[in-house]
């Protein structure tokens, strides 16, 4: 079971906290102030994450909380909560290698999501670990992509945070606001790059074993959707979302056993490669029909499939014509299909465009 340390002064926050956190099945430890914080820190070890306030009674705070716990349990990851953000403590909290930074008030959905993301990280740490003798050993032999993909999220983490205070806290103008929008996108687009090297890098370990919950696959689709929708204005191409047959309704449901965040990352990387692969002004289909035994997701655009690369489309590393293109979106896509024991396949010509062909089974059958 998942250790919580949960550090705030308001009893009542700590125990509305507390009373969330435990009710997604974690133990947790409370405190209220740095001292509080540090003996329990000193007699209970390997804490999955620490939601620490920034301000606290006393002449330590919550950044130093940060520090002793990044010094003292270096895998535990740490979340820092502020009723009064500035740029400073977000700056600081990022040069502490804080896992989030969160501003109250802190809504329920978000803290449960930043909490379950900070618990899945901290065991992937762990288990980078548990592949060495000891920590000394896995320092030497880690990559320079792995520390790459830590400190790429760090920043993302910083640029996020500075584009809410922005938003939050100051008068911006119009153009100002384009300018802030054009950032959110180029953060959005990193966040999928960086997702996509963790996803492949897990994938390809023999050993791993997704972890999979109930999720509805529709909302999935339409939080592709939602997040390329950027990139599809850019061309003036058109997202369509049709559920058997027909245009996909906002209560429509179709409940699917799996990993969540792999099947998000995988249906971004399919689509983002659709719109871009697709003419202007042209339409991007995503059609979805479901049976007793599985799903079918197509996604169809107007553009084509080079003839040579219809027999490598989904092999690493393997890309045409895209300006900065690193080949590894659908190469990754399909380790996500096959770790649900799924199948996908690629149909091109220049009369019918382009579909990805995606049949995920279900697992025991509807």
């Amino acid at each position: 079971m998942a250790k919580i340390l949960i550090v705030d002064d308001e009893e009542e926050i700590r125990k509305a906290y507390g009373l969330l956190v435990s009710g997604m099945g974690y133990e947790v430890f409370m405190a209220r102030d740095y001292n509080e914080a540090k003996s329990i820190l000193l007699s209970e070890k390997d804490f999955d994450v620490a939601l620490i306030d920034r301000v606290l009674p006393g002449e330590e705070d919550g950044m130093d909380i940060l520090e002793f716990v990044r010094i003292g349990q270096p895998l535990c990851q740490t979340v820092l909560v502020s009723g009064y953000p500035t740029f400073d403590s977000a700056s600081e909290a990022l040069r502490l290698s804080a896992f989030d930074y969160l501003t109250k008030p802190v809504q329920k959905d978000q803290l449960s999501k930043v909490i379950n993301a900070a618990v899945k990280e901290k065991r992937r740490q762990e288990e980078l670990l548990d592949s060495e003798k000891n920590r000394k050993d896995y320092e030497q032999l880690k990559t320079k992509q792995d520390m790459l993909q830590h400190d790429m999220r760090s920043l993302l983490i910083g640029i996020t945070g500075f584009c809410n205070l922005l938003v939050s806290r100051t008068l911006l103008d119009e153009t100002q606001m384009e300018y802030l929008r054009q950032i959110q996108q180029c953060t959005l687009q990193l966040e999928a790059m960086v997702n996509t090297y963790m996803d492949i890098n897990n994938l390809e370990r023999e050993s791993f074993q997704i972890e999979t919950s109930s999720f509805d696959i529709l909302e999935v689709l339409r939080q592709s959707r939602k997040a390329l929708r950027f990139l599809a204005d850019e061309k003036n191409v058109d997202i369509s979302l049709v559920f058997n047959k027909h245009v996909i309704a906002k209560n429509d449901v179709l409940i699917f056993d799996g990993n969540r965040m792999f099947i998000q990352n995988a249906i971004n990387n399919i689509l983002k490669n659709a719109i871009e692969a697709s003419p202007q002004d042209q339409k991007v289909e995503i059609k979805i029909t479901n049976s007793d035994k599985a799903i079918l997701i197509g996604v169809h655009n107007w553009g084509t499939v080079p003839t040579e690369m219809h027999t490598t489309f989904f092999n690493k590393y393997s890309s045409s014509g895209k300006k900065g293109g690193l080949g590894l979106g659908t190469y990754m896509a399909d380790l996500v299909v096959k770790a649900h024991n799924g199948q996908i396949s690629v149909e091109s010509s220049e009369e019918m465009g382009t579909d990805v062909l995606i049949m995920l089974p279900f697992s025991n059958g509807r």
